[in-house]
């Protein structure tokens, strides 16, 4: 199983999921875990490519702002974003095929929501289970919540 935490953790381990199918011989990983991932390092405030970056852009926590200084400090050349190595949505096709199954979360009230969501319809078009659940009313840090946060105020 692969997983991580942090701003580029379920980042990393999607990654990290396609680097090891690579390999010769491959890791064999059996499990992505992949909780409110960046998969895109290349979307933008305005919600191209992605609708959850605008539809979201006052959200507590992570607002647009935040996240690019944290992409900023993650990926500071802009030309390296749109690598497959930094945006694993952007990988290839066919280096779909041979990543393992994947549960991946999403909250309805994150930026990276439609990002998550669309990694793993690009793992269910190369016939690569996922899963995705999708936290209905939830910010980002979802997680790390302990019942006692409302959305009402």
């Amino acid at each position: 199983m692969l997983t991580a935490h942090a701003y580029s953790g379920g980042n990393l381990a999607a990654v990290l999921a396609h680097k090891a199918a690579q390999l010769y011989p491959p890791i064999p990983l059996t499990f992505q875990l992949l909780i409110v991932p960046v998969t895109d390092n290349t979307a933008s405030a305005s919600g191209v490519p992605h609708a959850s970056w605008r539809e979201n852009e006052h959200t507590p926590w992570l607002t647009p702002e935040r996240m690019l200084w944290f992409r900023r400090q993650y990926l500071p050349h802009e030309s390296t974003r749109a690598r497959w190595d930094a945006s694993p949505l952007l990988a290839h096709d066919e280096m779909f095929h041979n990543v393992p199954r994947a549960w991946i979360a999403v909250a309805e009230l994150d930026i990276l929501r439609d990002e998550g969501i669309a990694y793993g319809k690009r793992l269910r078009m190369a016939g690569v289970p996922a899963e995705i659940k999708t936290y209905k009313g939830a910010p980002h840090p979802i997680v790390a919540m302990d019942g006692t946060y409302c959305l009402c105020e």
